[in-house]
């Protein structure tokens, strides 16, 4: 227990140690003041019944408003008082208190309890460990796979005067019937479907495979139990098909009508493939970038074992529930909050001591890299300018990034020149080598 005053006192709870229980007691004479003061305010602008505004007499405005007035007194002699033992006390509040009023009235000291969570003091640890920090060069291959993956997107398809094969396209009419009756919905026509593609059941998908224009045949059908129209879960059903046509992929020559396509204003392929070499290195960079970070914020939850504010555990534990995807996912949402925490309270605190900030110029770049990926770039910065709490966030990606830089140059690292495709995860971890 921490004795201010003799109207003060601060007890910090051994089962609670970032819990502060600031107990304040007000003398009855500042209770009384306040409510005076208050008392003449209202007399002042007063409208009762038989008296004109202001000429009320004070036994009359007491017994209409001394209520509200002593309310009035209490509200702001505790907000005076415990803002003043925030600052007395460096205190760093976590949120509002609880308030408690053991005591108050007229003529009665006013004794009042504050609960509030603090946030810790700690010193953050930087991890005594090696990051690795992966790199690679694109090369001739990566760019000719990244323009095929391009050609893949924008293939079209002619007719075949042959047997439908696995990515073809068929155009077919199907009629379905269950137990010789016609299903509701079952009867459609010039459909197109790209076998392979999973848009159709299986057993018509396969029922397809080998067949030609003009060719007819009819299938069964066994649909899944947990199909999404719950008549015919289950079921079993035959299918007539009726194949109109038959087409091939084809995809197009990497031309000049192709980088036209592209954006390429000129059509030259030499141009169009260093776009594509830059956008790659571009995004190497990036990944190499959020791998580091990755890294270092895993590490730094490791390292680090602050106490942790209830409120703060409990309030990210909230927003994992209303999070489908945390849900979805399986995970101990009540570690994963307190690990969030644990980031959060370390990034915060190496902000503080280092005194880092984001500037406007820093926050603009961040919203301008933002809105390249929208047709409307500038009126996407004034969107996401308008809403405070997008600029908050804003501002704490910067600030994060900021903190990764500063441990960045206090930990090791160990540089890892990878391809390309390992990069990003496509291929086997044999292919990584260190320089």
């Amino acid at each position: 227990m921490q004795k201010k005053d003799q109207f003060m006192k601060i007890l910090t709870p051994e089962a609670a140690p970032l819990e502060r229980h600031i107990r304040v007691t007000i003398p009855a004479s500042e209770v009384e003041s306040g409510v005076s003061q208050r008392l003449r305010n209202k007399a002042r602008s007063a409208r009762l019944p038989g008296f004109r505004p202001g000429k009320a007499p004070m036994a009359l405005i007491e017994r209409h408003y001394g209520s509200d007035a002593l309310m009035e007194t209490f509200d702001h002699l505790i907000n005076d008082r415990y803002s003043q033992a925030v600052r007395d006390e460096s205190l760093r509040p976590v949120g509002r208190p609880e308030v408690q009023v053991e005591k108050g009235g007229r003529g009665e000291d006013l004794v009042f309890t504050a609960v509030v969570e603090v946030y810790p003091e700690f010193d953050p640890q930087v991890p005594d460990a090696t990051v690795i920090r992966k790199t690679a060069e694109v090369t001739d291959a990566d760019v000719d796979a990244t323009i095929d993956i391009m050609r893949q997107q924008r293939r079209f398809y002619v007719p075949a005067e042959r047997a439908a094969q696995n990515e073809d396209r068929v155009t077919v009419d199907f009629q379905g019937t269950i137990d010789g009756v016609p299903m509701a919905g079952g009867d459609v026509t010039d459909y197109p479907v790209v076998l392979g593609s999973g848009r159709l059941l299986r057993d018509i998908e396969q029922g397809l495979l080998g067949m030609s224009a003009g060719e007819d045949r009819i299938v069964a059908v066994q649909f899944p139990a947990e199909y999404h129209v719950p008549e015919f879960a289950g079921q079993a059903a035959q299918f007539h098909l009726q194949v109109k046509e038959v087409a091939a992929p084809q995809l197009p020559e990497v031309d000049a009508a192709f980088a036209l396509a592209l954006g390429i204003e000129d059509g030259d392929v030499a141009v169009l493939r260093q776009e594509v070499r830059e956008n790659l290195e571009r995004e190497a960079q990036r990944i190499s970038r959020s791998q580091v970070k990755s890294q270092i914020l895993e590490l730094i939850v490791e390292s680090n074992h602050p106490d942790l504010p209830k409120q703060m555990v409990e309030q990210e534990l909230e927003r994992l529930q209303k999070d489908a995807n945390a849900v979805a996912g399986g995970d101990d949402l009540d570690a994963l909050a307190k690990r969030r925490v644990v980031l959060g309270l370390v990034l915060s605190e190496i902000v503080r001591r280092e005194k880092l900030r984001a500037s406007t110029t820093e926050i603009t770049q961040l919203i301008r890299e933002m809105s390249e990926q929208y047709e409307d770039a500038e009126q996407f910065m004034s969107w996401y300018r308008s809403k405070p709490e997008q600029m908050e966030q804003a501002e704490a990606i910067i600030l994060e990034d900021k903190v990764v830089a500063w441990l960045l140059e206090r930990v090791k690292v160990a540089d890892e020149s990878v391809s390309f495709n390992q990069l990003i995860g496509r291929a086997p971890a044999a292919e990584v080598h260190t320089e």
